[in-house]
């Protein structure tokens, strides 16, 4: 929302990830991006500050009659009772509108209805297939065949802006056996998404996809011994990996059906703004925007996702990552538009509430995008089954003071849930009325 001048507030509204909160509920962690008067007029940084010391708190808690805290750039995802509502500050970014279009929003514009969900997880289904077929072949002949998939791609761009909730919650799903090929459809779906949200045409859409799926095809040449080996790479085992985007360029180059801006994506995808990058260590000029496309969505499931050498992080730390790389390892333009198209809370990321309750993100809204539609979690023997559905924004204007509110995103399958049965279980649920 716009803040009154009885706020003392500028009159731009606050990013998605920025809340306005008292200043006695500032902790050690959170990143302080505005404040109730200039930061000429203060001792820190006219950036903005993360708060590390007790004196940094002591200075805010003292001088300060309100701040707002960026969740975003904070490394503590803390959200105070104080928190007070928002609406995003529409922010333009390269290869983006300035202004906010139904394409960007199209996540928060979905829903989880009985035709959706079908139609996404037979998508999926189909591309996954496919993914693996793709791979085998691969590893078999040596030959990449990628006409095969364009048929999954292709339902996938034509449907994305209405089953685009089911799409993203499927790529939270993940597999400890089927992690390679898992990763390339989800960066195939990230892709494709992202794409859409920056309004690229329906072909570049489906090329975005068809990159996505095939960035890592090099990697699939190697030892895998040494791609996927636990613990950290030697210097010579880390350039010999470094080769898989020459690898798989020189393997789609060969097909002629592969278009070579899918293969120009494949070879720069590890390529960064600041040159250092890989193969060549070419900067931002040389920087192709389906190479950044996939770049920054490959970057994004790999921190989300569990691999033989690193655990994952959350959805929120993640984009906290991209957004702190930006315009040094991601294209700026990129990374923002991904963060807003994505959301601080996505459909099917699991979350910890203020009532010490588990619960999965159903839906998101423009109103209420720290309250959403959640469905709590209930434990039964060593696993966590669906249980109450609340839509914490009404439940939160009959209470009162009383709020109920996510404290914590947690990492993809840090609870044993079954995401794909309640999944399945909202479309029954939507199919049957209730």
């Amino acid at each position: 929302m716009s803040r009154s001048d009885s706020d003392g507030i500028d009159k731009e509204p606050l990013w998605e990830s920025e809340l306005l909160i008292d200043p006695v509920d500032l902790q050690a962690g959170h990143f302080v991006s505005r404040l109730d008067r200039p930061w000429r007029d203060t001792p820190f940084p006219l950036a903005g500050v993360m708060i590390l010391s007790d004196d940094q708190l002591a200075w805010f808690r003292e001088e300060c009659k309100w701040l707002v805290i960026d969740l975003l750039r904070s490394r503590n995802g803390y959200q105070p009772p104080s928190a007070r509502a928002y609406t995003p500050k529409p922010r333009p970014a390269s290869g983006t509108s300035s202004t906010p279009s139904r394409a960007i929003d199209m996540l928060r514009n979905s829903r989880l209805d009985a035709e959706s969900v079908t139609e996404a997880v037979d998508c999926h289904d189909l591309l996954y297939r496919q993914a693996a077929s793709l791979i085998d072949a691969l590893q078999r002949t040596g030959i990449v065949d990628a006409e095969q998939a364009r048929l999954g791609l292709r339902k996938i761009a034509s449907s994305l802006e209405t089953n685009v909730a089911a799409m993203i919650w499927l790529t939270r799903i993940k597999h400890a056996d089927r992690y390679t090929a898992e990763h390339c459809v989800n960066v195939a779906i990230l892709a494709m998404g992202l794409a859409r949200a920056l309004e690229w045409a329906d072909h570049e859409v489906e090329n975005a996809g068809l990159a996505g799926l095939l960035h890592d095809v090099g990697k699939m040449k190697l030892d895998p011994g040494i791609v996927h080996k636990p613990g950290p790479l030697t210097d010579q085992e880390y350039r010999y990996v470094q080769q898989h985007p020459q690898i798989g360029y020189e393997l789609l180059s060969a097909d002629d059906r592969i278009l070579p801006e899918v293969a120009r994506a494949v070879l720069g995808h590890h390529e960064r703004p600041d040159g250092t990058g890989y193969p060549s260590g070419h900067g931002r000029e040389m920087l192709q925007p389906l190479a950044a496309l996939v770049g920054v969505v490959d970057a994004y499931d790999s921190m989300v996702s569990e691999w033989p050498y690193r655990t994952p992080i959350s959805h929120h730390e993640a984009l906290g990552e991209l957004w702190r790389g930006r315009n040094r390892q991601f294209d700026t333009g990129m990374v923002e538009t991904l963060i807003r198209f994505l959301g601080w809370i996505t459909p099917g990321v699991v979350v910890s509430l203020s009532s010490d309750e588990y619960a999965v993100v159903l839906q998101t809204s423009h109103e209420h995008r720290l309250w959403p539609i959640v469905r709590k979690l209930r434990q039964a023997g060593n696993e966590y089954i669906a249980a109450e559905r609340v839509d914490l924004a009404e439940f939160n204007r009959n209470v009162g003071a009383s709020s109920l509110r996510i404290v914590r995103v947690l990492p993809d399958g840090a609870l044993e849930v079954d995401l794909n049965a309640i999944l399945l279980a909202e479309a029954v649920r939507d199919a049957d009325g209730l």
